[in-house]
């Protein structure tokens, strides 16, 4: 197989020849599972028989949903696997040398200099009590004096391309921007010139843009360094557009390894192909609303909304401004995607729709009316008609709350007097019209995967019966397969319900397959707004074609077109618990 792999990425331009490049990485049949507890019966493995090989100058894909074992993989190669788990069997190679069976200080101390990582979350992987330049001191050789220490950080800083690097290296992480904070963790990775670059979901977290900016320089890193990297995601868009190799990783095994393009193209295993139905750049869109609807009475009404806040620091106050000057108009039925980089004011306007933040100026009105002035029994009737689904499934449900008393809770406060008998029948149908089992009612959400949270949290949304519903990044968090039926239950629900949807993304492909409008925001403003094909095709404004110049996998609009992602799969078993 190692020579079909070296042939593989020759051909894809990597690599001028078809000579061998040194093997930077080689995984053969590893298998990792927890630590054994006090004669207890045997568990089962969570990498089972894993094998790859990643030589300098490649840059190979790792790709699977979450519990495949990729991540595990990933670690144990950096010896950095948790402390409950071990590796139980086979070997990992990293330039040449086996250290699986080496004690800890010693696979530490070849690894160090041999393997640099990236971790999924800057943020939380950097040392918040830190400033940047400390963090960088530590990654250095031992040994490196003073002097040779304050120059190499400051190149450091230079090779990730960091535009100002006195300012940064004073400061401390929360005081920078997620991107920025990836640089620097790219920095510290490569502080001893490793050989390796393990990227694990390194732009997980990240605006599209600036995925596209740290995308290109570990790929620039891994050409002019000769860096040999494993990339590892979820993202089979990234995996497409920056792989030679890719394997596909399903239950603690590979199922399939070859050249990317080729796998992708002719995927031999179910779940290779599964995968790739659900890629949302592969979806159909859906389009509901017909030319007749335009007339249909408007649900949403946002005039001139301006909101401002003062942002306090280390280095003082300054006035951040969120919002300046939004239009909107949401009527019935229709779905309008509202996209743009972090700190664009997508949530901002969302929760201001909602009732969660109030503007500064600026009015926004639900069938016609300004929330602000109602009644109580109308303003009772706009909080039941209109409902937000939360960006993170796991902190919006309550952790002492089952999935019945999270659903019983707004049915008894929108429908006071409702018998108990109708109120747990109500439950089930909210269950199944989001597609959970019924047995699911007595779980609590630490036993639902994410997936199953964030249908529970939609079915909270649906027990008022709205007629707007908000949702907030509702699928960021999702595997791919998850994702899509996600995205089909509100294709289902806006078709069955007539629903309103105001849709707040960073991500254009899961926009254009929901919604037939599109709204871009930069900065607090409106810099684009039209229906969403032509907005795509056609962006008028700089900043919409960065956007969608910047949306990866363009590689994947040359493969067939895919069966239907959900195809004899159960409702009851389409997903693992945790």
């Amino acid at each position: 197989m190692t020579e079909t792999l070296h042939a593989a990425t020759a051909a894809r331009g990597h690599r001028p020849d078809l000579e061998p490049a040194p093997t930077v990485l080689q995984i053969r049949e590893l298998v990792v599972g927890p630590r054994p507890q006090g004669g207890g019966a045997a568990t089962r493995n969570l990498v089972d028989g894993a094998s790859l090989v990643v030589h300098r100058g490649e840059m190979v894909g790792l790709v699977g949903e979450s519990g495949s074992g990729k991540t595990l993989t990933a670690l144990a190669a950096a010896d950095l696997l948790p402390a409950a788990l071990q590796i139980r069997g086979g070997q990992v190679l990293v330039d040449g040398v086996d250290v699986a069976p080496l004690g800890r200080r010693a696979a530490r101390r070849h690894l160090s200099s041999s393997v640099g990582i990236i971790f999924q979350n800057p943020t939380s992987s950097l040392n918040p009590r830190l400033r940047i330049d400390a963090q960088l001191r530590e990654a250095l050789p031992r040994g490196t004096s003073r002097q040779q220490r304050r120059e190499l950080t400051g190149d450091l800083l230079g090779q990730v391309g960091v535009p100002n690097v006195v300012k940064t290296l004073g400061a401390y992480p929360h005081e920078l921007s997620g991107g920025l904070n990836q640089r620097v963790m790219i920095a510290i990775a490569l502080a001893r010139r490793p050989g390796l670059l393990i990227a694990d979901e390194p732009t997980t977290a990240l605006d599209v843009s600036v995925q596209a900016q740290v995308l290109d320089l570990i790929d620039q890193l891994r050409a002019d360094l000769g860096i040999g990297v494993l990339l590892v995601s979820h993202d089979i868009g990234v995996i497409a557009d920056r792989t030679s190799i890719v394997s596909v990783m399903s239950q603690g095994r590979i199922v399939e390894t070859g050249d990317t393009a080729e796998v992708l193209r002719s995927p031999r295993h179910d779940y290779t192909r599964r995968l790739l139905a659900a890629v949302p750049q592969r979806l159909a869109p859906l389009r509901l609303r017909s030319a007749e609807r335009d007339e249909s009475p408007v649900h949403l009404e946002i005039t001139q909304a301006r909101r401002s806040f003062v942002v306090r620091g280390p280095a003082g106050s300054r006035h951040f401004t969120a919002l300046d000057g939004v239009d909107l108009t949401l009527r019935q039925g229709q779905a309008i995607g509202l996209v743009g980089e972090s700190g664009s004011g997508k949530t901002t306007l969302a929760r201001a729709v909602v009732g969660l933040e109030r503007l500064d100026s600026g009015t926004i009105r639900y069938q016609g009316q300004d929330p602000d002035e109602l009644d109580r029994a109308a303003h009772r009737r706009w909080r039941r008609d209109v409902q937000y689904v939360f960006q993170d499934p796991y902190s919006s449900l309550d952790p002492r709350l089952t999935v019945q008393q999270t659903l019983r809770e707004p049915l008894e406060l929108n429908h006071s007097g409702l018998a108990r008998a109708t109120v747990n029948r109500r439950v089930e149908e909210l269950l199944d019209e989001v597609e959970l089992p019924g047995a699911f009612r007595t779980r609590f959400p630490s036993e639902l995967s994410g997936g199953q949270r964030q249908r529970v949290g939609i079915a909270r949304a649906l027990a008022s019966d709205p007629a707007l519903i908000v949702a907030d990044e509702p699928v960021s968090a999702l595997d791919l397969s998850v994702q899509a039926r996600v995205l089909a239950l509100f294709g289902r629900l806006r078709q069955e319900r007539a629903l309103s949807f105001l849709f707040i993304s960073h991500d254009l492909t899961v926009v254009r397959y929901l919604c037939e409008d599109l709204v871009v925001l930069r900065r607090g403003t409106v810099v684009e707004q039209g229906p969403t094909e032509t907005v795509l095709r056609q962006p008028a404004h700089p900043y919409t074609r960065s956007l969608v110049d910047a949306v990866p996998g363009r590689a994947l609009s040359t493969l067939p077109a895919p069966t239907d992602a959900l195809d004899g799969v159960d409702p009851a078993t389409r997903e693992e618990g945790p």
